[in-house]
């Protein structure tokens, strides 16, 4: 779709929402920009280390049972929002700053 990020069953997500840069590499196991900002956004759509690096922590960390292929598909928006909903914040799917203060994280082989 022009201007948005969609994925079947969830709602479209236009960029021009996201005030934030997308995340596109791993800054000690957490997604980041190439400048090292943590402050990122990843959606349906997305395909990068970023990814994979949030794959990982949501798998081995979260308890989501999800492939680690650093494509945000379906299956990534999913735990994404099983991981919100948990937490307690908002449920869209997308992953940013706040997603990111409430999971764990692989640091050094352990979860934190």
């Amino acid at each position: 779709m022009s201007g948005g990020i969609a994925s079947a069953g969830a709602q479209e997500h236009p960029l021009e929402a996201f005030a934030l840069p997308t995340c596109t590499i791993s800054d000690s196991s957490v997604p980041a920009t190439s400048g090292g900002d943590r402050d990122c956004v990843l959606a349906a759509g997305n395909a990068n280390e970023a990814v994979e690096v949030l794959q990982w922590s949501l798998r081995y960390c979260n308890n989501q049972d999800i492939a680690i292929d650093g494509i945000y598909g379906p299956n990534t928006e999913e735990a994404v929002e099983n991981v919100q909903r948990v937490a307690g914040i908002t449920v869209d799917g997308v992953y940013g700053p706040e997603t990111r203060s409430n999971m764990r994280w692989i640091d050094y082989g352990e979860c934190v």
